[in-house]
Order: structure tokens, then sequence, then C-alpha cells
């Protein structure tokens, strides 16, 4: 942090502390100031302009003065936090008086040299989604450094579930909007990362329409076209309306999971057969990646196949090897169908452990589904209304004439 001191201080002043000269000119404006006197020397050998030595903590709490601060330890402690509010207020400035092209030329600089950028980037976009400046998102989402590619599997999460929840207040119908959502790394970064599960049958649903009536992506067509399926076997549709999803070899495990997913939904009868044929290729070094059973797994408990979730079981034997379920989400994901499963088999034993290793909050996506899921389990073993009550609840936004009472009650039967 002296190093920080030292650079505040000389951008206070203007110039560069390089010679004897500038070091009595620093120490005559520091008296005049503060009315604190440190000698040239002192400034000298703080600079490095002759052979430093370690600085006292009079030159530190001195120096931390003149800069506004009580002492050093306050310097220390108010820095960061003071700098970081200065640059909250600059950013906010910028956005509210449309200083469009200085924004852009701010995130354009800074996304990719700290991850911790992340968070503030989220903030930039969350604030201007609630002034419904959709077109300055679009202008900032076609960035070249906005591609997908250019952040891990950890940052894509952060930043489409973090905007992804404000969307569901976005006025769907707005044209700026419609094109913002068409643009290709806001569909990888936000549409596809934060699928909204709880609301296919609203917002989500027709974002989704706009999508595919328009994009030329392979993937994209095919990702809108599951999510498309879903909502028709929700609403209870014929087989004969089920768009029929193409697998490309370079889709991603989580997309093709989904693709396979569909034969659930379709209510395949030789569903084993295929899910074998689909193991055989996926096969990494003699196991499959859970990612590609990411999709089959929720898929299994919504349509109550619980002879997929068997097999799923007997296929996948490492439990708590995160090497292999790298992605916490994708083992939590699994863990609460094994939880449905074993609820299915009263084995009281498995159900007891997996209960105390879930955590129902980290389904992101899926967490409404995930609620509405656990309060079918949680009555199952208590009887408890209140599990019910619950459940209407959230069945009530979801789809009520699929997520019926006797939805609930016959679950497990």
């Amino acid at each position: 942090m002296e190093i920080k001191l030292k650079e505040i201080t000389e951008k206070k002043i203007g110039f560069k502390i390089k010679s004897l000269n500038d070091s009595k000119r620093l120490s005559e404006i520091i008296a005049n100031e503060i009315d604190l006197e440190i000698s040239y020397n002192t400034i000298r050998r703080f600079f490095g302009v002759v052979k430093s030595v370690r600085a006292s903590n009079f030159t530190l709490d001195t120096l931390s003065k003149f800069n506004g601060f009580d002492n050093y330890s306050d310097f220390l402690i108010n820095f960061n936090l003071r700098n970081k509010w200065r640059q909250e207020f600059e950013i906010s400035r910028i956005i509210h008086n449309d200083e469009e092209n200085r924004l852009l030329e701010y995130i354009d600089s800074s996304l990719g040299q700290k991850k911790s950028f992340n968070l503030k980037f989220i903030q930039i976009i969350r604030e201007l989604l609630l002034i419904g400046n959709f077109n300055l998102i679009r202008r900032i989402f076609e960035l070249k450094k906005m591609n997908a590619n250019n952040f891990d599997y950890d940052g894509k999460v952060l930043i489409g579930v973090s905007i992804g929840y404000l969307i569901r207040v976005v006025n769907t119908k707005d044209k700026a909007f419609r094109q913002l959502v068409l643009n290709e790394n806001f569909i990888d970064l936000i549409i596809t990362i934060f699928v909204d599960y709880g609301s296919v049958g609203t917002y989500y649903f027709e974002i989704i329409k706009i999508i595919y009536n328009k994009t030329s992506r392979k993937d994209v067509r095919v990702f809108c076209q599951g999510i498309l399926n879903l909502k028709f076997f929700l609403d209870r549709k014929n087989n004969e309306s089920f768009y029929i999803l193409k697998e490309e070899e370079d889709f991603h495990p989580i997309l093709k999971s989904r693709i396979f997913s569909q034969y659930l939904l379709m209510g395949d009868s030789e569903i084993i057969f295929k899910l074998n044929n689909y193991y055989q290729k996926n096969l990494v070094n003699g196991f499959i990646p859970i990612e590609y059973l990411f999709e089959i797994n929720f898929t299994s408990i919504l349509t109550r196949n619980f002879e997929v979730m068997k097999w799923i079981i007997e296929k996948i034997t490492p439990e708590t090897d995160y090497t292999f379920f790298y992605k916490y989400e994708h083992y939590n994901n699994y863990l609460f169908m094994k939880l449905i499963y074993y609820t299915k088999m009263n084995d009281h034993e498995k159900i007891a452990t997996f209960d105390k290793q879930l955590t129902i909050q980290r389904f992101k996506s899926y967490e409404e589904m995930a609620l509405l899921y656990h309060n079918i389990y949680k009555f199952k073993w208590s009887n408890d209304v209140k599990y019910l009550y619950d459940y209407m609840k959230i069945a009530k936004k979801l789809n009520p004439g699929f997520f019926t009472k006797k939805y609930f009650f016959d679950y497990f039967n």
C-alpha cells in the first residue's frame, strides 16, 4: 500500500518526485496545506530519489493526512473503500448523463483484466436494464470481448444468473429489447445460461419464440426447440406437436443432454435401449461426464421415470469425486434425482444421507422446479399440509394445469 500512497500523492500534486527540487517542493506544499513539516530528505528516501530506508510511522501518517486520511491506519482501511465508492458514483453519473461512448470504452478496456470486474459489469447491465436502455446494452454485448469464449464457466454463470433474474421484470414487447435478445453474445451469456424454467409459460417463452423465429444458428435453434417442447409437454400437447431435435457433433454436452431428454418428454418406449447407445457414444476414459446427463436427470423427475433414474444411478458411481463432478450444480442436480428415486424405493438410510448433502438453493435455473418437487418429497414423509400449500403456490405460477393436486398426491404412487 506504500506504493499506492506514493501514486496518489504524485497524482494530487500533479508532478513526479524525481529530484531534490521535487522533494523540497512537496515538503513546502505539505507544510502549507496541513501545517506539518516533513523534511525533503525524508521525502527523497520515501520516493526512492536516493537510497530508501524503511518509512517511519510519522512519514506514513503525514502523507496519509496530506491525502485526506486521519493517519496511515485509516488509509489502509478506507482507501480501497473510498476509491470504490468514487468509481461507483462516476459510473452512475456516466450512465445517467448518456455518455455512452465513454461507458463503452470503460467496459471494453476493463473486460478480461480482472475477474472482479464481472461484478462491476453486472451492476452496470442491471442498472441499464432498470432504466430500459436496451440499445446501449446491445452495443455493450456487441463488443468483441463479450464473446462467451472469453469467459470461464464460473464467469458465465455469474453473469447469466445475476442478469437473467432481472429480465423477469422487463417489457418483452419493447422493440429495442427484442433486438437485444437476438444478439448472439447476449443469447450465449444470458438466455442459454439462465434457463428460466419457472417462467416457461410467461416472458421466457416469449423470448424463446422471438429468438427461434430469427436465429440461423443450429445450436440456438435446437436449444429453443427444447424449451418449446417442454412448454408443449406441460400443456399436455400431443407428440405430433413436438419439434424433432437434431444433434450435431460440436454441440455442448448439456445441449446434447437436452436433445436426449426429449425422448422422456415424449414417453419413448425404448428409452433404456437409447440411453445405452447414448452412454456408449459419450464415454470419456470409461466414464460419461455428468454434464451429458444434466437435463436427463431433471426430466426424469418431471416425467416420473424411475426406470431412467435407476439406470443413471447404476452408471454414475463416484458420488463425491469433485474431479468428476467438476461443476457443483451438476452434482446437486444428480443428488436431487437420487433423493427422489430412493424416496420411491423407501430407502430411508440413503434418503437421510442425500437430504443432508443437498442444497436446494444451488439449482439456479431449476430452483422453483426443484422446490416444487422438494415439497412433494417432504409431504411423503410428514403428511404436513403446509407442503401442499407451498406446492400449490409454486404450481400456480409454473403451470397449474400440469402441476395439480392429483400430480402432488400421486407422484410416488
